[in-house]
């Protein structure tokens, strides 16, 4: 696997520059709570080389909105809101209540102590 950390401001543009539709498969959104900030992970994983994945990181506030990439892959949506659902944290476009009732009120399940 390769990892590419992008400083936040970056990470749409970086992102949308890699990405190719006939080569990459975007696989998931996944965060990582370090406790005080969030690392947002993306995943692609690549047609021609089986096994072959490319994860672009980076840190944010919890308060920090991060960019959608629906742009470019139209199918993100569903990772972008589960993502919003789940550590509370602001993506993009994207809706609460995917995962959770939108009117849920309890701590985000994947954050620390909250």
């Amino acid at each position: 696997m390769q990892r590419i950390d992008v400083p936040f401001a970056q990470a749409h543009a970086k992102m949308c520059e890699f990405y190719n539709v006939d080569k990459h498969h975007f696989v998931v959104m996944n965060g990582l709570d370090l406790g005080g900030k969030l690392e947002v992970q993306w995943f692609f994983s690549n047609y021609e080389i089986p096994g072959d994945v490319t994860m672009f990181a980076t840190q944010v506030e919890y308060t920090d909105v991060i960019p959608s990439i629906n742009d470019f892959v139209k199918s993100a949506w569903v990772t972008e809101a589960e993502f919003y659902d789940l550590f509370d944290v602001k993506v993009e476009n994207a809706k609460k209540g995917f995962v959770l009732e939108k009117d849920f009120e309890g701590p985000a399940p994947l954050r620390r102590g909250k």
